[in-house]
């Protein structure tokens, strides 16, 4: 039996994939589903660099779940349909078996309107629990346990975690207290590194990876770049809404971007300085990130559209 066709278009934040996966989509017909932890949030869209775009009401069938329940809403840009955005609310916990789920459902639509699905983003965990059908043990939560590591310091949770996990120490965000008390968790609960607790299933797609390859140097003035102007269209007062309506502990505000400015917001810092620590933490997201897709020997890396365009083209 043929797989069903599916590109993936990852790399570094600021590496220029949303603006790849587009032009893909227009060439060869295609829907793009977002494959941001981020972007899944509603409300959150300066400091997650969302797409510009509309939302429009999805056509239904005659006689579909959707006439009976309502339209769908689904996000356009540029004329190319986005899914994976705006899912759920901040305060709302979303896990990487959710978004596989989710992403799996969409695959199968997208392929049945004889169009081709393009997950664009950079999760690494996320594009690869779709790729390579990862089987997601669910550990359930230990109370006690968590309040425990929760007392904890930063650093003191990094280093713990990392002399129990090695591996998983080279792609965590160390500065996300919430990543780093769930790892430790699940790694204490079951006695297995968090990183080594995904089995691979069967391959349930024909992928073409394609890596958006860009100069260390200019990926950082890229991304130095993209703060001011994120910046300048309003994240400060994008992170004080969420702030008074949520509060700067709950999981989504972890986040690059929000933490930082959340710190402003409660007087630990300046704002310049936040700014500055938010671009240097940008930077070394994009770092770890370059280094977990490197691992995966698969993605063919390029350095311009055409390129892409090509390979697409060839594979298809």
């Amino acid at each position: 039996m043929r797989l069903p066709k599916i590109v993936c278009v990852v790399g570094a934040t600021a590496a220029g994939k949303t603006s790849l996966g587009i032009e893909i989509a227009k060439v060869f017909d295609g829907e793009v589903i977002s494959v941001d932890s981020r972007q899944v949030y509603r409300g959150m869209s300066i400091g997650t660099a969302k797409p510009e775009g509309v939302w429009e009401e999805d056509s239904i069938e005659i006689g579909s779940v959707d006439q009976l329940f309502g339209a769908r809403k689904r996000f356009v840009v540029e004329g190319v349909v986005h899914w994976g955005i705006d899912l759920v609310d901040p305060d709302e916990e979303y896990s990487v078996s959710q978004f596989k789920d989710y992403a799996e459902e969409k695959i199968a639509d997208i392929v049945a309107r004889g169009k081709l699905p393009i997950l664009v983003g950079g999760t690494g965990l996320w594009v690869q629990a779709v790729v390579e059908n990862l089987d997601l043990a669910s550990v359930p939560a230990d109370p006690d346990l968590r309040a425990e590591l929760d007392q904890k310091r930063l650093g003191d949770l990094f280093h713990e975690y990392k002399q129990l996990d090695p591996e998983g120490a080279e792609s965590i965000d160390r500065k996300n207290k919430r990543r780093l008390v769930r790892a430790l968790e699940v790694t204490k609960v079951t006695g297995v590194p968090f990183s080594q607790q995904r089995s691979r299933g069967e391959r349930q797609y024909d992928v073409l990876q394609i890596g958006v390859k860009v100069d260390r140097e200019a990926l950082y003035e890229r991304i130095n770049h993209r703060v001011d102007v994120m910046i300048a269209q309003g994240l400060v007062d994008e992170v004080r809404g969420l702030k008074n309506q949520y509060g700067c502990e709950i999981p989504s505000m972890t986040g690059i971007g929000y933490r930082q400015l959340c710190g402003f917001l409660e007087g630990e810092e300046k704002l310049s300085d936040a700014i500055e620590e938010l671009k240097r933490d940008t930077r070394h997201y994009a770092k770890r990130q370059l280094s977990w897709f490197r691992r995966d020997e698969s993605i063919v890396w390029v350095e311009d559209q055409e390129r892409a365009l090509e390979l697409v083209r060839q594979w298809m």
